[in-house]
């Protein structure tokens, strides 16, 4: 018996769907092709982007935590680095290895991060989405290897950016190298085995149970296959040359400004140039640096604030840098107080806290915020 593939042909009603107004005769011929990514990938990335970024920004501050447990500015939280990759790295296992799937996941993860409130701001989304790249960029060297050893040193770099970002971005020439070099070590150690070696644990649990089961097996054809790597790696050096773009933009922006806000009348945006200056002597103590005595020039910090007119009597004045770190004084002991100043510094604004420790002297100030007192 021969079949008949005529379009024209009717169907059970009696009724050719070429002949259907609303059906073109194109698409009634056109084959039906498999995605590259399927329906279950997007539910994956989407379900453990979100649950991975909402993590992550409780990670954040508990790594905010362990640096005053430890009395540093910042570094000892990145012991924690490779919980961050760790959903990178699952959501890439979970979703057969498919190139393009871990930048996807951490733009998604950034974005959740952001707006779940991450200290860092906006920053992250772009920390987030250079980690997902730089899996990817390593992995595609090894395209659909199965070596647990090249996924782990992947992920091992992946932690070990957050680091080289954050210096690359804002650099201070206070913190000896050799601490630099620590932390670095401490996250691609992190990124190791909580990114890298632990999720591909869990996978293997996930993998032996019927979890996974439902997943039907992508069938592709190898010319099908040669022409989606060719288009992922276009994209993949696309979205490189868009991350190095966006860093460079970044490391050439002056930070002469700030935002202050909260529980003021005149919030407005300080420049250091509109306010008249004072020049101080000041050491610099901290736990990792020390900088001899020495004169800087700069606007006192309660210029800046009575400018913005404070709606209370007594409040907190709260200093946030571009990286999320932040101090906290008292109103009491910034008022009248000329040993603490904003001094602008290789193009970015700075406190210098006389008669304070080290960890007070912020740098790379964003915002200054006023909130009230607790009750």
């Amino acid at each position: 018996m021969k079949l008949n593939n005529d379009t024209n042909s009717p169907d059970r009603n009696g009724e050719s769907p070429a002949h259907i107004p609303w059906i073109k005769p194109e698409l009634v011929k056109r084959r039906r092709k498999n995605p590259y990514f399927q329906t279950s990938d997007l539910v994956i990335i989407a379900l453990f982007s979100s649950l991975g970024g909402i993590f992550s920004t409780f990670i954040g501050y508990l790594a905010n935590l362990l640096n005053s447990i430890l009395g540093i500015p910042f570094g000892g939280g990145q012991v924690l680095a490779g919980l961050h990759i760790f959903w990178l790295v699952f959501i890439f296992l979970l979703t057969d290895k498919k190139v393009g799937v871990a930048f996807s996941a951490g733009v998604l993860k950034g974005f959740v991060e952001f707006f779940t409130g991450n200290a860092h701001g906006l920053l992250v989304i772009l920390l987030s989405s250079s980690q997902g790249l730089i899996i990817e960029l390593i992995l595609i060297l090894f395209l659909g290897t199965k070596r647990r050893s090249i996924i782990a040193i992947a992920a091992g770099f992946a932690g070990l950016s957050n680091v080289i970002l954050q210096q690359l971005l804002f650099f201070n020439s206070q913190i000896p190298i050799t601490f630099i070099a620590l932390i670095g070590l401490i996250s691609f150690i992190s990124g190791i085995t909580l990114g890298g070696l632990f999720p591909l644990s869990v996978f293997y649990i996930f993998n032996r149970s019927p979890i996974l089961q439902w997943r039907k097996p992508l069938s592709l054809s190898p010319r099908y296959l040669r022409k989606i790597q060719a288009i992922r790696i276009s994209i993949i050096v696309i979205l490189l040359l868009a991350e190095v773009s966006v860093i460079v933009f970044l490391m050439s922006q002056n930070k002469y400004s700030i935002e202050i806000t909260g529980e003021v009348y005149n919030p407005y945006t300080f420049y250091v140039g509109d306010f008249p200056k004072i020049t101080i002597e000041a050491e610099l103590i901290g736990d990792v640096t020390y900088v001899p005595p020495k004169n800087y020039t700069g606007v006192p910090l309660y210029l800046a604030i009575e400018k913005a007119q404070p709606r209370l009597q007594s409040y907190y004045i709260q200093l946030r840098a571009t990286d999320g770190y932040s101090v906290r004084f008292n109103s009491t002991e910034v008022d009248k107080n000329d040993n603490i100043i904003i001094s602008s510094e290789d193009g970015r604004l700075r406190i210098v806290a006389g008669h304070y420790h080290g960890s007070y002297w912020i740098k790379n100030i964003a915002s200054i915020e006023l909130t009230a007192l607790p009750s």
